[in-house]
């Protein structure tokens, strides 16, 4: 039995276990640990690195850590950057994780770097000035626990998410999209940023699902939901 919500079809009886989702390695990432938060969330990932894996995969998953520059050198150097776009296109699931959320816009400040262009806007840095409610200087990077503000509550990625959950953020940069429709959540951290990104199929979170407990596994979980 299906149910409709928003573009997807979600199957209740989907077997995680028998689709083909795929985890990037671009070398500049912490597949293992993304690998295993997804085996948590009840799917059988492969860790890969090559084109053919990709366009035979049910969803695909960029996590990313580091630098803006340094994945996407290494996208380049892997051939994988023009076959992520295409990706994109297909209208199948991808989930871009922290810097891997980053590269999928146009830009960024971190090493003025060309980045994916797949959703329009830019990334930025923080600002070392930034003053939190007290008058006390913020620390950058922004590492720890924030809670989210849900823009769009009817997306399934946040199926079961409460408002105001935590997750875990590890960022010097924030993500500023060109359209507001793009926005699916946001974090405050001395401004409010871009939380959770998504165009239709394609989706990107600032925090580390697979370093923020079961909320996070929540997360992986909904994204392989989106399989159609």
């Amino acid at each position: 039995m299906y149910i409709t919500i928003e573009i997807y079809k979600i199957d209740k009886t989907l077997n995680f276990r028998e689709l083909k989702i795929i985890i990037i390695d671009t070398g500049a990432a912490n597949v293992h640990s993304v690998n295993k938060a997804v085996i948590k969330a009840g799917a059988d990932p492969y860790i890969s690195k090559n084109k053919s894996d990709l366009r035979n995969s049910d969803a695909v998953i960029l996590p990313g850590v580091g630098s803006s520059n340094s994945v996407m050198k290494s996208l380049n150097n892997l051939n994988l950057t023009e076959e992520i776009k295409l990706y994109a296109r297909s209208g199948k699931p991808l989930l871009c994780i922290c810097v891997g959320m980053q590269v999928l816009f146009d830009r960024s400040d971190e090493g003025d770097t060309n980045c994916l262009g797949i959703i329009s806007g830019k990334v930025k840095k923080f600002s070392e000035n930034m003053m939190n409610e007290n008058g006390r200087k913020m620390k950058i990077p922004h590492i720890g626990w924030n809670k989210i503000k849900i823009i769009q509550k009817k997306h399934n990625i946040l199926n079961d998410i409460p408002n105001n959950s935590y997750f875990y953020f590890v960022h010097s940069f924030f993500c500023a999209p060109k359209e507001n429709n793009n926005i699916i959540a946001t974090t405050d951290y001395g401004i409010e940023v871009c939380a959770i990104v998504g165009n239709n199929n394609i989706i990107g979170t600032q925090f580390h699902p697979e370093k923020s407990g079961d909320i996070g596994i929540s997360i992986y979980k909904n994204f392989i939901n989106m399989v159609k």
